[in-house]
């Protein structure tokens, strides 16, 4: 049986604030994270994860179906875990890549993990002349949405069944997807003029939202009365969203139910943000936005961007947050006037850290509410994010 490696590079921090406790692997891309891609098209094969050693104990939780940091790396085809891979790159899996790409042929019969580490392709920032597509920060996912649902889509179209039993009113009907256990509510518009509209298992869209494709609502989601869902969002796995969002993807299990705007951002899981929080995401001036990691400002050469923000992270009511703003894992984000662009992990408004004992009390009473439970291996995972801020 042939061997994926899929592997994380030495430049996760470009991910933060989702890889502090998430594999590269996992951003969503579409309707799929692209481990979700690499486990549906190497579905013959036998898939290996080489993920940094904070995180491999959560990683081996969540997948316990594939092997995480095995003691030796097998010989097989070893592919970066940020590449958006595609059935078509198959092909370059015969070829032996040279160092500057993303993919490389590892031909040696048995390596230790440090062995794997120390090979020319982990060495700097690499070019890509294969123009693989691939997500370096987090907003990279964004601009790709549109492209990508478009091919879930079609390949969605054949297995899941257009129901319409409502008194709603679509446009483009053949462009949305319903699955049989959801519920539209009287009152709602769903246009898919744009691009798709695929609404999941057991999601209840309710009285008055307006939807416009490309749009995804993953499962067990709840969208508020009169919301306003604009283009490319993903609503992620048990969410509950409400106020008017857009190019915006919610990762899992986040609340934003009240009036709001929030553009361009990526939010994380089990984050809450309070009513009458907006962001921006658009300077006055129509300049490129900068975005601050802390230890060095990237220039996104984007006009439009507005916030990346950790799980577990809370924002209270009526907050404001500005163009490009960083949110750290654990945050809870509170104060009048715009809050910093950079808001660092388990920060309490603007110069205190958050109790530990006390954030993981309301995690525990979060997850409740969606019937689970914090884990002894997360648990001591955030307990080690926590002691090292």
């Amino acid at each position: 049986m042939m061997n994926i490696i899929i592997f994380e590079d030495k430049f996760t921090s470009d991910l933060k604030p989702f890889t502090y406790n998430h594999a590269s692997f996992e951003v969503k891309t579409g309707m799929y994270s692209n481990l979700d891609r690499f486990v549906s098209i190497f579905n013959k094969c036998k898939i290996h994860l080489i993920v940094r050693e904070e995180i491999e104990e959560i990683i081996s939780e969540k997948y316990s179906f594939l092997q995480v940091n095995p003691k030796k790396v097998p010989e097989g085809y070893c592919i970066n875990g940020k590449v958006i891979w595609e059935k078509e790159y198959n092909k370059l899996l015969n070829e032996k890549l040279v160092n500057d790409n993303f993919l490389f042929y590892n031909n040696k019969d048995k390596i230790s993990r440090d062995e794997f580490y120390l090979n020319d392709i982990f060495s700097g920032k690499q070019k890509n002349k294969n123009d693989l597509q691939n997500i370096q920060y987090l907003w990279d996912a964004i601009d790709i949405f549109g492209d990508k649902i478009n091919e879930d889509f079609n390949l969605l179209k054949s297995i899941i069944k257009n129901k319409f039993n409502s008194s709603s009113h679509f446009i483009n009907e053949s462009k949305i997807v319903i699955d049989k256990t959801a519920k539209i509510r009287p009152g709602c518009i769903l246009d898919a003029t744009k691009g798709p509209i695929i609404i999941d298992e057991n999601v209840l869209v309710d009285i008055g939202s307006k939807i416009q494709g490309p749009v995804y609502i993953d499962k067990n989601s709840y969208v508020s009365p009169g919301a306003k869902i604009r283009s490319n969002n993903i609503i992620g796995e048990g969410s509950k969203i409400g106020g008017e969002i857009s190019n915006t993807i919610f990762h899992a299990n986040s609340n934003k139910v009240h009036d709001g705007f929030l553009g361009h951002s990526y939010i994380c899981e089990w984050v809450n943000i309070g009513a009458g929080t907006n962001n921006s995401n658009l300077k006055n001036n129509y300049s490129s936005i900068k975005f601050n990691f802390k230890n060095k400002k990237v220039d996104t050469k984007k006009i439009f961007l507005g916030s990346m923000i950790g799980d577990f992270v809370r924002i209270g009511i009526s907050s404001m947050l500005n163009t490009g703003t960083y949110i750290g894992i654990g945050a809870n984000v509170f104060g009048t006037g715009f809050q910093s662009k950079f808001i660092a992990p388990f920060s309490w408004g603007e110069k205190d850290i958050v109790d530990f004992d006390k954030f993981i009390d309301t995690c525990t009473r979060m997850k409740k509410r969606r019937g689970k439970k914090i884990s002894k291996t997360e648990k001591k995972l955030l307990e080690n994010l926590y002691s090292s801020i």
